[in-house]
């Protein structure tokens, strides 16, 4: 008797923390990563701020507030994204001079996180403004 009322109360627990967790909606956070030998930007930005690594030896991280406005500019420039990148071009990432980067958005689309590997200093046409937002948002972390 004592052993059901404890498994019992283990499923209410598991059901209650359960639905709990599923009301909460995700969090979006964008990433932009670019590294080579003499380069390294480690940026993240949430609704609550923007933070910047600029050192792969360091764990510091610098942080500012995120402005509001540009948050809300940011977010209809990831939506306008395309889920799928078949028919982006990513054959420029294999040449060795390539600085390879990783632009992930997380939050976004629900079933998946979006990633999408770009040319640093070649950014393609579609991601130009996303990724000078990004660029500039992060020379505002001092």
């Amino acid at each position: 008797m004592m052993k059901s009322k404890y498994y019992l109360g283990i499923l209410v627990l598991m059901i209650i923390s359960g639905c709990s967790a599923q009301q909460v909606p995700n969090e979006i956070k964008i990433t932009y990563l670019a590294s080579s030998r003499g380069l390294y930007k480690d940026i993240e930005l949430s609704k609550q701020k923007i933070s910047v690594l600029e050192n792969r030896s360091s764990e510091n991280r610098t942080e500012v507030e995120m402005p509001k406005d540009e948050w809300e500019a940011l977010l209809k420039r990831c939506q306008a994204l395309p889920a799928q990148t078949e028919s982006f071009d990513s054959e420029k990432l294999s040449i060795d001079a390539a600085i390879g980067s990783t632009l992930t958005i997380k939050g976004i689309d629900d079933s998946k996180d979006m990633v999408f590997k770009i040319d640093y200093s070649n950014v393609p046409e579609l991601f130009e403004p996303l990724i000078s937002q990004i660029l500039a948002l992060s020379e505002t972390v001092e």
